[in-house]
């Protein structure tokens, strides 16, 4: 049970700002790491909608209320899921071999596609969430972030590791392998059940949109990259993000 525990702080320390105990990074205290990675989502879920009421209440200004749930997701996680994304449009925009591409992963220096890919993503991010008016969106968006964090966390278990090693990797422990799949698809049909179940016709049109982008992120990143890396996976991450914004926001 301690290991258990243990898991779940490390988790949430290394993909959310909230402050928890930190705690070796020792194989066994990182077990269970990846069947927390949905939880960090359903975390921020709850901020989301909690703040959503509030500004509501207070009647704030659509416009900064837009600004503060695109910052929202960045600052929860600290920018970690977005540095990969940004990491991956500077190796896809670079045309390079795939050898090429994973070194331009593991660079820290941003490049004018990071730069451009980062603009872009913002600029959508805020005119989706200015665009989403109706409650029961902000709802289905909650539920995407536990969705989304559990294909993230899945992708770790199934598919190829582009270098054979990584952070990310660190905590897809192999014997568990099985249990962490069972568990995260789990995760996955709850989470595509509760989005239908908060509105029928924008839930199912969220989760197919989701299982969509999971489908590319397998296609493009075994194309580009031979396989997927933790950079990769949170270009996943903020991609099927920015998807189920534009979603729920054309929805009408």
């Amino acid at each position: 049970m301690i290991n258990v525990i243990k898991s779940m702080a490390i988790t949430f320390a290394m993909y959310s700002k909230l402050p928890v105990r930190s705690f070796e990074w020792k194989k066994e205290n990182m077990k269970y790491c990846l069947l927390f990675l949905p939880v960090v989502g359903i975390v921020e879920g709850i901020f989301l909608v909690l703040f959503s009421i509030f500004f509501s209440k207070l009647k704030v200004n659509e416009f900064l209320v837009a600004a503060i749930l695109t910052s929202f997701p960045i600052l929860y996680t600290g920018g970690i899921h977005m540095d990969g994304f940004l990491d991956t449009m500077d190796a896809l925009g670079s045309n390079q071999t795939r050898e090429k591409k994973l070194s331009i992963l593991k660079d820290s220096n941003s490049g004018a596609f990071a730069i451009i890919g980062g603009l872009v993503y913002i600029i959508l991010y805020f005119a989706g969430m200015l665009s989403i008016k109706s409650f029961t969106k902000i709802c289905i968006l909650a539920v995407a972030y536990m969705l989304i964090r559990a294909y993230s966390a899945l992708a770790l278990t199934v598919f190829k590791n582009a270098r054979g090693n990584g952070l990310a990797f660190e905590f897809a422990d192999k014997s568990l392998i099985y249990i962490n799949r069972i568990v995260l698809l789990l995760f996955i049909g709850f989470g595509s059940v509760a989005m239908i179940a908060v509105s029928v016709n924008y839930g199912l049109l969220c989760a197919i949109a989701t299982f969509l982008v999971f489908l590319f992120y397998r296609v493009k990143s075994f194309e580009e990259f031979g396989g997927i890396t933790g950079d990769l996976a949170g270009y996943f991450l903020q991609l099927a993000e920015l998807v189920v914004v534009l979603v729920l926001a054309l929805a009408p």
